[in-house]
C-alpha cells in the first residue's frame, strides 16, 4: 500500500495549526505557517516519498501565488513575509511520486484563510516586551536584565539554523583569488590595500569555540575587545561595504547569517554579540536596520539570487520590530545614541533622530529592491510606500530650515541645531537622508554648503563627526564623534552624494578621505579606528581592518581607479581619470575572469589605450571627460582606444 493510499483512511490526515481559518494576526509583516500530519509510513520506507506542495495567495483561486513550494515530510512550518492588513489564503496538498512524476492527492487537502494585522506602534512598551526572551548567555552591562519566559530557537526566520562553516581562510590561501588593482607608481596604495584584506583574515574573521555556542557562520568582529570579544551589526554592514570586493575569494556575507540566527521571534536583532554570538545587551542594544542596504550591495558584485530570496524574511521582520516599538507617536523613529562610547553632544537632548528615521527610510528602499528582484511584488509595493512615507515625515518634521540642514528634536520638539544663540550640535549622522533618498532636490543645496564648508564638516581628513563650529568640537583627535573622521560615516556621506548624483564633490572628498588613510598608514603602519579631522592621524584601536577598510580598498576600486561593478546587469563603468598606467585583474565577474588595464597618458586630454581580458561577454562603460562609450566585451582580449 502507497504512502498516500495509507492516508486516505484518516479522517483528517492533514492539520493545520497555525493561522487557523478566520484567524486575524497580530504579527502584521510576518508569520510563520505550521501544520502537521502523520510521518511517512514504515511499511513504505524509502518508497514512494511522500511531499507536501504548500500555496499562498492572496486570493481564494490561488492565482498568482506568494508561495508555491515542496516541502519535506519532515518539515512541519515555514515563516512566511507579507502585506500588513490583508487576506490570505493558505492551502497543503500531499504529493506522491510515482514512476517519476507528482500526483496531488486533492482530496487529503487543508486549508484556510487569515488576514495579517494592522502595523501597529508600541513606542511605550517596556523592555520586557521589547526585548522579550534575551538568549542563554546574554550578557547585560549598563541595563537591567530581562528575564527570559521560554528559550527561542536559533534563526526563527532564517533558514540557517546551524554552524556547518569551515575553519576561516589564511590570507596567503585566499590572496590569488582577490581582484588586483593596478597604480604604476603608487606602490603605498598596494600596501595598504593588501594590508587590510590581511589584517581582515588575520584578525577580524574567527570560528566560534566554546561547544554551545550560538553562531551559525564564522563570525565577524574583534574576538579580543572588551571582557566578551565584540561583533556589531553597525560595524559589520559596513566591513561588508569594502569586503564584498573579496566576494569571489570568501563568503565575508555569511557574517549577518549570524545576527540572523540570533533573531527573536518578535523580529528584534541585537546589535552586538560577544565572541560566541552570545547577546551583549550594553547601554542600548538596537542596531540600525541596515541588513538590506548590505545585501543588496553584496549582490550588485555575487549576483547571488538565492542568498536574497533567504534574507528577505528576516529583514522584513526586523523592520517590523522597528515598526512596532521605535516610532513615537508622530510616526519618527527614536534612538538613544550608538553606543556608551559616543560622546557626541547630540546623544543628551534627542528625542526624536533624523538618523533613525533615515535608516528605517533607507530599510525600506533597499527591501523594496530585493523583494522586487526576487518576484515578491506585493511587498515592493508595500515597501515603496513606506520609502515615501518616512520620507515625507523626515521633510515634514526634521527639516530645519532656518539653518537649511536636517537636525534632531528635543522632547520639546525644538532641533537640537542651534539651542543657543551661536552655539550649534551639527553632527554627520544629519546626512543619512541622502543615503536614504528622501531629500528633495531643493533641499540637497543646504546640505551640500554644510559638506563642502571648510569651517564646518569639510575638514582635511574627510567629513568630521561633528562639525568644527559645532561646541565641543576636537581638532586634535576627534574625541571619538566629537569630530573624528569615522570609516563609516564617511562611506555613508559619499553613498549620499552618489544618491544625490553630486558626482564632482563626491570624487573629491572620497579622495581626500583616502589620500588622509594613506597618510596615516605610511606613518603608523596601521590602520585605527577613525582619523583626526584636521591632520591625518589615526586614532583609537589598530588594526581596525574592521571598517578602516573603507579608504584603502573600497575608496581605491571606486573613485581611485573609478570602477563601479554591476554583476546582475552585466555591466562594469570604468570612470578614468589617472594619468599613470592604472586598472584592476583578476576580478571575477558573473563568473569569469576579467582583467582591464589603462595605459599610461601625457595628458588628461591624451586618448586612453585600453586592454581587456575576459572569460564571457559583458558590457563595459566607459567614462572620460566628455566623452562616454559602451563596448560589448566577449570572452577573449579585446584592445581599444577612446
Amino acid at each position: 500500500m502507497n504512502a498516500a493510499a495509507q492516508l486516505e483512511g484518516l479522517e483528517k490526515p492533514v492539520q493545520i495549526i497555525a493561522p487557523t481559518n478566520g484567524q486575524t494576526l497580530d504579527a502584521f509583516l510576518g508569520t510563520v505557517l505550521r501544520w502537521q500530519y502523520p510521518q511517512r509510513p514504515r511499511s513504505v520506507a524509502p518508497f514512494p516519498f511522500l511531499d507536501m506542495n504548500l500555496q499562498l495567495a492572496d486570493n481564494p483561486e490561488f492565482q498568482g501565488c506568494v508561495l508555491d513550494l515542496n516541502v519535506d515530510d519532515h518539515q512541519n512550518s515555514c515563516a512566511v513575509v507579507l502585506v500588513p492588513d490583508k487576506k490570505y489564503y493558505w492551502r497543503l496538498t500531499p504529493v506522491e511520486i510515482v514512476s517519476g512524476m507528482k500526483k496531488y492527492f486533492t482530496s487529503l487537502r487543508a486549508q484556510a484563510a487569515f488576514t495579517t494585522g494592522k502595523p501597529q506602534n508600541r513606542f511605550d512598551a517596556d523592555d520586557s516586551q521589547r526585548y522579550k526572551n534575551p538568549r542563554a548567555g546574554a550578557h547585560w552591562q549598563y541595563l537591567t536584565p530581562v528575564v527570559p519566559l521560554e528559550n527561542e530557537p536559533l534563526s526563527p526566520w532564517y533558514s540557517v539554523k546551524a554552524y556547518k562553516a569551515m575553519p576561516p581562510s589564511a590570507f596567503a590561501e585566499i590572496k590569488g583569488r582577490l581582484p588586483v588593482p593596478v597604480w604604476e607608481g603608487h606602490p603605498q596604495a598596494l600596501d595598504a590595500y593588501w594590508y587590510c584584506w590581511q589584517t581582515l583574515l588575520r584578525v577580524w574573521i574567527f570560528p566560534p569555540e566554546a561547544p554551545d555556542h550560538e553562531a551559525v557562520a564564522d563570525l565577524l568582529g574583534y574576538r579580543n575587545w572588551g571582557p566578551w570579544g565584540s561583533t556589531m551589526v553597525f560595524d559589520s554592514c559596513f566591513i561588508l561595504h569594502f569586503s564584498r570586493f573579496g566576494a569571489q575569494a570568501w563568503p565575508f556575507i555569511t557574517c549577518l547569517d549570524n545576527c540572523y540566527a540570533r533573531q527573536h521571534e518578535n523580529g528584534f536583532i541585537c546589535r552586538e554579540s560577544d565572541r560566541e554570538n552570545r547577546e551583549v545587551y550594553a547601554t542600548y542594544p538596537v542596531n540600525p536596520p541596515l541588513f538590506a542596504w548590505a545585501e543588496w550591495e553584496w549582490y550588485r558584485l555575487s549576483s547571488d539570487k538565492e542568498r536574497l530570496r533567504r534574507v528577505l524574511a528576516p529583514i522584513v521582520k526586523h523592520y517590523e520590530w522597528w515598526m512596532r516599538y521605535q516610532r513615537r507617536e508622530s510616526g519618527l523613529y527614536w534612538t538613544q545614541g550608538v553606543n556608551e562610547a559616543d560622546d557626541s553632544p547630540r546623544n543628551d537632548l534627542m528625542y526624536c533622530s533624523v538618523s533613525s528615521s533615515s535608516y528605517q527610510a533607507l530599510a525600506a528602499l533597499y527591501i523594496a529592491k530585493i523583494a522586487r528582484e526576487t518576484g515578491r511584488e506585493d511587498l515592493a509595493v508595500f515597501f515603496d510606500s513606506q520609502h515615501e512615507e518616512l520620507g515625507k515625515l523626515v521633510n515634514d518634521k526634521l527639516w530645519d530650515s532656518r539653518h537649511g540642514i536636517y537636525n534632531d528634536l528635543t522632547r520639546d520638539g525644538k532641533f537640537i541645531t542651534e539651542l543657543q544663540p551661536g552655539v550649534f550640535c551639527k553632527h554627520v549622522h544629519m546626512f543619512w537622508p541622502l543615503m536614504a533618498d528622501i531629500v528633495p532636490g531643493d533641499r540637497v543645496e543646504g546640505l551640500l554648503n554644510e559638506l563642502e564648508n571648510p569651517a564646518s564638516f569639510n575638514r582635511s581628513s574627510g567629513i568630521a563627526s561633528l562639525s568644527a563650529d559645532s561646541k565641543g568640537y576636537n581638532a586634535d583627535n576627534g574625541q571619538y564623534w566629537r569630530g573624528a573622521v569615522w570609516p563609516s560615516t564617511q562611506s555613508m556621506v559619499q553613498e549620499g552624494l552618489k544618491v544625490s548624483h553630486r558626482r564632482e564633490f563626491l570624487q573629491q572628498t572620497a579622495e581626500k578621505y583616502y589620500n588622509a588613510c594613506l597618510t596615516a598608514f605610511a606613518a603608523q603602519k596601521t590602520i585605527n579606528e577613525n582619523l583626526a579631522p584636521d591632520k591625518p592621524v589615526g586614532f583609537g584601536a589598530p588594526d581596525f581592518v574592521g571598517w578602516g577598510g573603507i579608504g584603502p580598498v573600497a575608496n581605491l576600486i571606486e573613485y581611485i581607479l573609478g570602477f563601479d561593478i554591476n554583476a546582475p546587469q552585466h555591466t562594469i563603468t570604468w570612470r578614468i581619470s589617472r594619468l599613470e598606467k592604472n586598472g584592476l585583474e583578476n576580478l571575477m565577474f558573473d563568473g569569469f575572469k576579467v582583467d582591464m588595464m589603462c595605459e599610461a597618458r601625457a595628458a588628461a586630454g591624451a586618448p586612453c589605450h585600453l586592454t581587456v581580458k575576459s572569460g564571457g561577454d559583458f558590457v563595459l562603460r566607459i567614462i572620460v571627460p566628455g566623452q562616454t562609450l559602451e563596448k560589448h566585451v566577449h570572452s577573449g582580449t579585446q584592445d581599444f582606444s577612446l
